[in-house]
């Protein structure tokens, strides 16, 4: 009978993890001129997000770009004398689901402090959150400009009693933009009454 031959783990295709949620949190584009240390160095970064726990797609080959271009050999007379150049950029896509961010982060410093020369990396990172994040940033940004503007109030009272026509105008300012606030907030109450 024949002996099954076992090969190491290394000459083997890398392991994955089955991503569980299927949600999309990094896609890693890598370009280069030379293919063959850009897919070592991917079949690299796929064993290491194996090591972190980190679902992480196959290989995916993108178009290769070809870029020509024609040129004069020589200056003055020789135009009939042309010679072509030609470069091929070869393109390739992993893509991460379902990993935390922080985990995702350090797998990119550790992936950007090996990194080969002549390989690039571009990174597009998503960051999921729960509905209603926009209002919340609104709030917080007016919560801070209240406070800003206080501040700027409170230190024009304690620089002096000349100030007080300025001190005036801040706290002016401070209650029309209370009451814009309180006229829209009244005007989005009526827009949603059920009843008209």
């Amino acid at each position: 009978m024949e002996k099954l031959l076992r090969l190491p783990s290394v000459f083997l295709e890398p392991a994955r993890i089955i991503p569980t949620y299927n949600k999309v949190v990094c896609h890693l584009h890598f370009r280069s001129y030379i293919p063959g240390p850009m897919d070592f160095y991917i079949d690299f970064a796929r064993r290491s997000a194996y090591a972190l726990n980190m679902p992480c797609s196959g290989t995916v080959y993108l178009p290769t770009k070809t870029s020509r271009w024609t040129v004069i050999r020589g200056p003055f007379v020789h135009k009939k004398s042309q010679e072509n150049f030609e470069r091929k950029t070869h393109k390739r896509l992993l893509v991460i689901k379902d990993a935390n961010r922080s985990v995702v982060e350090r797998w990119l410093w550790y992936l950007t402090q090996n990194c080969p020369s002549g390989v690039g990396m571009r990174v597009t990172l998503w960051e999921w959150d729960e509905l209603g994040v926009g209002r919340k940033m609104l709030d917080e940004a007016k919560g801070k400009e209240e406070r800003r503007l206080l501040k700027d109030v409170e230190n024009l009272s304690l620089e002096g009693g000349e100030n007080n026509q300025q001190v005036i105008q801040m706290a002016d300012m401070l209650i029309k933009g209370m009451e814009l606030d309180l006229n829209v907030e009244e005007k989005k109450d009526e827009g949603n009454d059920p009843v008209q």
